[in-house]
């Protein structure tokens, strides 16, 4: 049982790491994406601006805010993954400990904020939803803040324990 054990977390390590570096790679382009339209349009509006031309036409400027909404879709699909990688990482701690991490349970909440953070549509959200979204995210933050100064963790956002039971045996990185 203790060999089937440390398999399973050997593959979820790997499949971790996989994962976290594709995410990784396609934001990079992502970004790089955004940051050249955003980029392009800024030097054309400036040229055309500096030569005296004319506005641009409401149909151009709606084709390059519909990129940067598909923008802010992606990086809400993103923050979707993350959650999904955080909540494998409870069960596998579970799995691993019969403990239930805190921390990874902040950490899940407030990446699950900020998404539906980023999904709003502030102009027809009622004012008293932002106050309570507001108060979360800084309920989350003090509390995450007072439990890592009282179990005196810093650096690694996680622990320790589960970072060398996910590596392979005998090996250090």
């Amino acid at each position: 049982m203790l060999a089937v054990k440390k398999l399973g977390l050997r593959l979820y390590g790997g499949f971790e790491r996989i994962v976290v570096f594709v995410l990784l790679l396609l934001l990079m382009i992502i970004v790089a994406w955004g940051t050249s339209i955003l980029a392009g349009e800024l030097l054309s509006r400036m040229i055309a601006r500096l030569a005296g031309g004319v506005e641009q036409p409401v149909a151009e400027l709606q084709e390059f805010f519909d990129r940067f909404r598909l923008l802010h879709e992606v990086f809400g699909s993103f923050l979707l993954i993350l959650i999904g990688l955080e909540l494998m990482k409870t069960v596998v701690m579970y799995l691993d400990r019969h403990e239930l991490h805190v921390e990874v349970v902040f950490t899940v909440a407030m990446i699950a904020i900020a998404r539906h953070a980023i999904d709003l549509n502030l102009a027809t959200t009622p004012p008293l939803t932002l106050v309570g979204m507001a108060a979360l995210i800084v309920g989350l933050s003090v509390g995450y803040y007072f439990f890592r100064k009282s179990s005196g963790l810093t650096g690694k956002s996680s622990g320790p324990e589960f970072e060398d039971a996910t590596k392979p045996a005998g090996r250090m990185e």
